[in-house]
């Protein structure tokens, strides 16, 4: 009986002995920058830390407390001899320092941790965009990586990469950016408006190919956010057909959303532009459409509409315009190029712009 209780209480303590959790003790932190708060970095990296369940860690204050009765700074214990010495003080089964140092726009996050039995050494280096608000979004990162869980790549390449589309991590100062910036492209005729483009001046025509240079200015507000899409309000006046002897202003108003992750847009807006345009009628059982202009009479009184002729007068049209792109990013320029439709019964219009910009 008493040889069983015996081999089942040298169980249970072999059982308590492998499920402890070690011991960590952060003691050390360096930077080489007045901006960056050295107590506040060490203070972040023992919350990081102690998310994860993995270590005991050892309350600051015990490590002050213990490590000033051998004499022994916390903040300045760096050497590997001084942490193991910190260590043994300490009961401590890991020693872990670390540093953030600031080179130009660049931190370099450097976190070091020493068993204290084998004397191994495992160092995580990482690095990041200069945006100090984000100092516990960075160690978290560095925390992980050095643990081995899994970051979200969104977060890691808004933090890191300066290719990566702005958004409210890589910009936590701003609500909104002003992306306003120069566009251009060509627009393409189908229809009756083709149709209208291509006749001879005296039929009403323009004598013109149906397919005209455009050439204006987009002003962008982005709206930013925590998530991967961002607002878009774009005001775009533009002038058209100067290629071809012609000028045709314009003004289109999108509202829109971008995708930050990968780039892709999408809008929808009113636009308004003017028209030369006459009073026509069609006879009954007949598609023609006649007008004063080509010396006709409406004698049958039929309900008449106003078409496009280059003799009529100038009109204010209004229409819709759909249009999805693509931002390409360059440093702190952004390189926007988009396809639009305009839809219309009789007259669709598309067409595809380029322009470039850069935040404000």
């Amino acid at each position: 009986m008493n040889k069983t209780i015996l081999t089942f209480a040298l169980i249970i303590a072999s059982f308590l002995s492998f499920a402890q959790v070690p011991r960590l003790a952060i003691v050390s932190f360096d930077v080489n920058d007045a901006t960056l708060n050295k107590n506040e970095l060490i203070d972040i990296l023992r919350i990081e830390m102690s998310k994860h369940n993995k270590y005991e860690i050892i309350d600051k204050y015990e490590i002050r407390e213990k490590l000033e009765a051998i004499s022994v700074e916390p903040m300045t214990c760096l050497s590997q001899g001084c942490l193991l010495s910190a260590a043994k003080a300490l009961n401590a089964d890991h020693v872990l320092t670390g540093s953030v140092n600031k080179l130009g726009n660049t931190l370099y996050f450097n976190l070091r941790i020493t068993d204290a039995k084998t004397k191994i050494q495992e160092e995580t280096v990482k690095e990041f965009l200069f945006i100090p608000k984000e100092l516990g979004t960075m160690m978290g990162i560095v925390v992980n990586d050095m643990l081995g869980t899994q970051n979200d790549p969104a977060v890691v390449k808004s933090l890191t990469d300066k290719e990566s589309f702005d958004n409210s991590t890589n910009n936590p100062d701003a609500s909104t950016l002003d992306l306003s910036g120069p566009r251009m492209g060509y627009t393409f005729f189908t229809g009756d408006g083709a149709d209208l483009l291509s006749r001879s001046k005296s039929t009403g025509g323009y004598d013109k190919t149906p397919a005209f240079f455009q050439m204006g200015f987009q002003f962008e507000k982005q709206y930013l956010n925590e998530g991967n899409v961002q607002a878009l309000f774009e005001f775009v006046p533009m002038v058209t057909g100067l290629d071809q002897g012609l000028f045709i202003p314009s003004l289109t108003i999108f509202n829109g959303i971008r995708n930050n992750k990968t780039g892709l847009e999408f809008g929808i807006g009113p636009g308004v532009n003017f028209s030369k345009e006459v009073r026509m009628w069609q006879e009954e059982g007949d598609e023609t459409w006649y007008s004063e202009k080509n010396g006709y009479s409406n004698i049958n009184d039929r309900e008449t509409e106003w078409r496009g002729d280059s003799r009529g007068i100038s009109r204010l049209k209004s229409y819709i315009v759909i249009a999805a792109g693509y931002s390409f990013k360059s440093g702190k320029l952004n390189i926007p190029v988009n396809a639009y439709v305009v839809p219309a019964k009789d007259n669709v219009r598309f067409g595809i712009s380029f322009g470039f910009n850069a935040k404000r």
